[in-house]
């Protein structure tokens, strides 16, 4: 019940947003790698929409309907796309952003109307979906199956999104690098990406990492020099650097994780102790025995991400 009030909260309120924006956009106008990849997620939804419902999957589809709205379109898509309502923002850009909104939004609710019919039936009603002259309700409305995308070459297409995943990657990894110095998510920390080994050349949307990395500055600098004392992610977009100084205290957080490496390690012995005692090996149940094996596969990574990490601080 309680997930089920969540979505409906999440999706109610992305429609507001969607609202708030102006009016239904019926111009395509150029989209932007990141409308390009949630349409062809879209679309990729609803061809597994339609496979899992002629199965009888019907919680697999309810589930798919779920991940796509929230994580890729929410969590995404909408953040990525916030920049486009900024006072400043190119017009056009505004425009194809609205169309994508309003795209996404008058399909996906034609697919979660089985699963949720009153706040769809609102929603549709709000948004002003109903075609002059067609029918009255949403239910009585059928999706249309010809591809959103028709006109877009598959190699545009698949380069799109293999840029957005590096950027989503990207941000991901921003993401964990505050995390594992205890910076909370919405610090605007400072970023500095080299694009020097970038699998996806020169990126262009530094404005759009940084609003989803939650940071306060984003630099790109080919061939970046960091000294001592830098953490740093290699990505898919380049090597992200974050500059601690102001941010924490350097030594304090050095020899806080050497304590924190020196119990892992002792934690990695007793483990490997176990794991090397055939006695234990063959007369333990076969579960204890994976168990013990996990756990060392779990000691044994945090082991060297905190030898990662103590050396991005300069340590030894």
């Amino acid at each position: 019940i309680v997930e089920g009030r969540n979505f409906a909260n999440k999706l109610w309120n992305a429609v507001r947003f969607r609202q708030m924006q102006g009016a239904v956009e019926a111009d395509k106008g150029p989209l932007s790698l990141f409308a390009i990849d949630i349409l062809a997620k879209l679309e990729a939804l609803e061809a597994d929409m339609d496979e899992a419902l002629k199965e009888y999957r019907f919680n697999d589809a309810g589930n798919l309907l779920y991940q796509f709205f929230w994580n890729e379109y929410c969590d995404w898509y909408l953040e990525s796309a916030k920049g486009d309502f900024a006072p400043e923002a190119d017009p056009a850009a505004k425009a194809a952003t609205l169309w994508t909104m309003d795209t996404v939004l008058r399909r996906f609710l034609l697919q979660l109307h089985p699963y949720m019919p009153h706040i769809t039936e609102e929603l549709w009603e709000k948004m002003g979906f109903r075609a002059e002259g067609g029918p009255e309700f949403l239910m009585q409305t059928t999706l249309d199956n010809s591809l959103v995308m028709h006109d877009i070459p598959a190699e545009t297409i698949a380069a799109a999104q293999a840029k957005v995943a590096a950027i989503y990657g990207a941000v991901g990894r921003a993401r964990n690098l505050k995390a594992e110095y205890g910076l909370a998510a919405n610090r605007g920390v400072k970023f500095i990406i080299d694009p020097e080994a970038s699998e996806q050349g020169q990126i262009d949307e530094s404005t759009v990492f940084g609003r989803l990395a939650g940071a306060g500055d984003v630099t790109v600098v080919t061939g970046y020099d960091p000294g001592k004392g830098v953490p740093v992610a290699l990505t898919a977009i380049g090597k992200i650097y974050m500059p601690l100084e102001g941010l924490i205290d350097v030594a304090a957080e050095r020899e806080r994780l050497t304590k924190e490496l020196g119990k892992a390690e002792d934690e990695l012995r007793k483990v490997n102790a176990k794991l090397s005692n055939e006695n234990f090996v063959s007369r333990a149940a076969p579960e204890i025995v994976a168990e013990h094996r996990e756990r060392q596969g779990q000691w044994k990574a945090r082991v060297e991400e905190l030898g990662r990490m103590i050396e991005n601080l300069g340590g030894a």
